[in-house]
């Protein structure tokens, strides 16, 4: 766990140091590699690079909106103490289906100004969108959010005194103020490898696809499972469980109807389109 690159006051000039956060600068290199990707991929498809790039940079903003908002929404309590803290992101704090959400809202309200075909673009973009997230997931690693439950296993980490780790087991009792706190699943860590699996599936199908939407839909038929899957290894507690499910796994299920939705509404255009 570091969750600071570095810290410097310019030899003086600032009362206080300036701080590079490892997270938010995983987010920023996750961001622009997708963007660059995407923009050569987008001409190999006959599609204006510079607009992709300009739509990068307002789904991104869009996301991290998106991201903030369901984060502050499943702590409003702390938040409406310390408002202050709603712009404190670079300190953990952001929910990726938040994002996801936030960015898709922006697409369709983009793809309908611009008059071009959202599912087209949505498979254009999507892998890349794994791709970054399996840095953002890293970031959350080097800021100690997001961690997993105790575990015994031999893969098990031990995150550092004062993280949110031990925290969290001093809270419960587990450890004294003085103690580390107990090895935990890496969940960072398997999300991050379960998403960049997930870039070089979509990449791989990418060439093979039938339908605008495909890779979408595939990506939205996947992700829930995964996250799914990890929730169960998650320790946190801020994951706001209700009724034995966690938030993210509440939205989970949405997302796999939206899926199967989306998927018999395409199929039923193709078909319609092969009979015209």
């Amino acid at each position: 766990m570091h969750p600071i690159v570095f810290q410097t006051d310019f030899f003086g000039l600032l009362d206080e140091p300036w701080t590079l956060h490892a997270y938010g600068l995983l987010i920023a290199f996750g961001f622009m590699s997708a963007m660059m990707l995407a923009k050569r991929q987008a001409e190999r498809e006959g599609e204006d690079p510079e607009q992709v790039i300009d739509l990068a940079f307002y789904l991104l903003l869009a996301g991290l909106i998106g991201a903030r908002v369901v984060f502050i929404l499943t702590q409003l309590d702390k938040y409406t103490r310390d408002p202050l803290q709603v712009f404190m992101f670079w300190k953990g704090g952001l929910v990726f289906y938040g994002g996801f959400i936030g960015a898709a809202v922006y697409l369709v309200y983009y793809s309908r100004r611009y008059q071009i075909n959202f599912f087209k673009f949505a498979d254009l973009l999507v892998p890349f969108l794994a791709m970054a997230h399996a840095f953002g997931r890293l970031g959350c690693l080097c800021a100690g959010c997001c961690f997993g439950k105790v575990t015994e296993q031999a893969w098990g980490i031990t995150f550092p005194i004062g993280s949110m780790t031990h925290q969290a087991h001093q809270s419960s009792g587990l450890v004294s103020i003085a103690d580390l706190p107990l090895p935990v699943h890496p969940t960072q860590l398997y999300e991050a490898g379960a998403e960049l699996l997930m870039f070089f599936i979509l990449v791989s199908l990418r060439p093979r696809k039938r339908f605008h939407g495909q890779i979408l839909l595939i990506w939205l038929a996947a992700y829930p499972v995964i996250r799914s899957v990890i929730e169960v290894f998650r320790g946190d507690k801020i994951r706001g469980l209700h009724g034995g499910l966690s938030t993210s796994q509440y939205i989970s299920i949405a997302v796999a109807g939206v899926a199967a939705v989306l998927y018999f509404h395409l199929r039923k255009k193709r078909r319609e389109a092969d009979e015209a």
